[in-house]
């Protein structure tokens, strides 16, 4: 079985188009794939490439005209993929709480997929603010996860602890979110999931 290792930020929308297209078959590779979801922070990246520390102020890379083309871009992606969304709010939640708490699960099998998917829908779909505490619980909930992970996410040393496993992609050259590996080659964007999907496929014909 191939294996895929996929990076993601919850606050990404084609991240989340990546996870929702998996999971709800969209996406049916001829040969089954093990996915292997690795959580990094979208900020950190951003950093790193403009030789910034980890966790300097945020500004938004986008020139306005690319932001605004950006936003028509998740509308249509959404549409083309028939992938249900609804603006955030707040429109930029704090997805580090989440981000550490996924990571502390990311070797968790199913219960890592029930949290990622909790948290995926509560930011685009129930419009809830997954910087949020209470917010968080109910998705551990959900997702049958002991609370104390998201205790442990709030506390001193789990950011560090994400800049580390994002510097450690960056440093094997993951620049963005959602991004693909497989066989020492990266995919970058939710776009490219299908010609991966394809790509493997044809791999286990020869």
């Amino acid at each position: 079985m191939p294996a895929v290792d996929l990076y993601f930020d919850f606050r990404s929308p084609f991240a989340y188009f990546t996870a929702h297209r998996i999971r709800s078959g969209q996406v049916a590779p001829a040969v089954p794939i093990e996915w292997r979801w690795h959580p990094v922070s979208i900020d950190v990246l951003l950093n790193l490439q403009a030789n910034k520390s980890d966790w300097a102020t945020y500004s938004d890379p986008l020139a306005p005209p690319k932001r605004k083309h950006f936003l028509k871009d998740v509308v249509r992606s959404a549409e083309y993929y028939r992938v249900p969304i609804r603006p955030p709010n707040p429109p930029r939640s704090n997805s580090i709480p989440a981000l550490c708490a996924s990571l502390a699960l990311a070797k968790g099998g199913t219960e890592h997929d029930r949290f990622r998917n909790a948290i995926f829908d509560a930011l685009w779909q129930q419009q809830r603010d997954i910087g949020d505490r209470a917010v968080l619980y109910a998705c551990a909930s959900a997702a049958n996860v002991p609370t104390a992970i998201i205790d442990a996410a709030f506390a001193s040393g789990a950011k560090e602890l994400l800049a580390t496993a994002t510097r450690a992609a960056y440093e094997n050259d993951i620049f963005g979110v959602p991004s693909f590996v497989s066989a020492g080659e990266i995919y970058f964007g939710n776009d490219r999931l299908d010609m991966l999907v394809s790509r493997l496929a044809r791999a286990s014909a020869t």
